[in-house]
């Protein structure tokens, strides 16, 4: 435990201090009221994190320059936190690196990425790192697949051998035969009931019924909670802080489409705040 302390101690500090320059809800509560996106890039600029992104751009006047420096807030962050890690811990982080890496708004994620950092993990030789590895990837492949299946019955009516070429081939908590089910299940009726019954709809991972993205954040947020509990002394707080990060660029670039189109602020405040 020593010497965890010591390979961890600094790194869990620098987190803390990231974590303290989150945007809060007061924060989005202000930039709800903004009509703007000038207004909202003025504010951005006021924080600590931004302000810093945003030196030296004083030609900034649409959401398209301001997203942009969004999305290289977190790669900087990103590599910020590697410089801090031990040969190791950067090893283990650098499989999480395409998710922030932002082209087109989004992080180019595919199946081959995930297969791939699913087999690399066995070559992560203590146990608790590698526990740590499956539980974050393994979650976010479990959801990524069932929202996927999902999809593509409710709205896109495909067929079993098109469900399966985008299905990511590796499996944590849902087994091979309930994505088998899931995936040949002739109704949507049919494919809720067996999500229904998986792991995550039991026990303590218990959801109340499947809302697509809304159950998928419900679900690695528990799961990140649960994690920095049990090993508060790890890389699972980094992860944590990383997937934090994700959801502050969503919501502001949420934020920033609602406003530039004028979307009524009810409607801007369900999609940030998810009320």
């Amino acid at each position: 435990m020593a010497g965890e302390l010591l390979q961890y101690s600094g790194l869990i500090t620098k987190i803390k201090a990231m974590e303290g320059r989150l945007l809060t809800r007061e924060d989005y509560e202000h930039i709800l009221e903004f009509q703007t996106v000038n207004e909202t890039i003025a504010f951005l600029r006021e924080q600590q994190i931004y302000g810093k992104i945003y030196g030296g751009h004083d030609e900034i006047q649409h959401r398209g320059q301001v997203e942009a420096l969004i999305y290289n807030s977190i790669r900087e962050d990103y590599e910020s936190i590697c410089r801090f890690c031990n040969p190791v811990q950067r090893k283990a982080l650098r499989l999480y690196e395409k998710q922030v890496q932002y082209e087109n708004a989004v992080p180019q994620l595919d199946t081959s990425y995930f297969t791939e950092v699913w087999k690399k993990i066995s070559i992560f030789r203590q146990k608790k790192m590698k526990e740590i590895l499956r539980e974050v990837f393994g979650t976010q492949i479990d959801w990524l697949n069932i929202m996927w299946m999902y999809r593509a019955k409710r709205f896109f009516g495909q067929n079993e051998a098109e469900i399966y070429a985008i299905l990511i081939p590796a499996h944590y908590k849902l087994k091979k035969s309930e994505i088998q089910h899931m995936a040949e299940a002739g109704k949507i009726e049919d494919f809720l009931k067996i999500v229904g019954n998986t792991a995550y709809f039991k026990g303590k991972e218990a959801l109340v019924q499947l809302q697509d993205e809304v159950s998928y954040h419900q679900v690695m947020q528990r799961m990140y909670r649960r994690l920095c509990r049990k090993y508060p002394v790890s890389l699972a707080p980094v992860f944590s802080y990383l997937y934090q990060k994700e959801q502050e660029i969503q919501r502001l670039t949420s934020a920033l489409e609602g406003i530039r189109y004028q979307v009524p602020e009810q409607d801007i405040r369900t999609l940030v705040l998810g009320e």
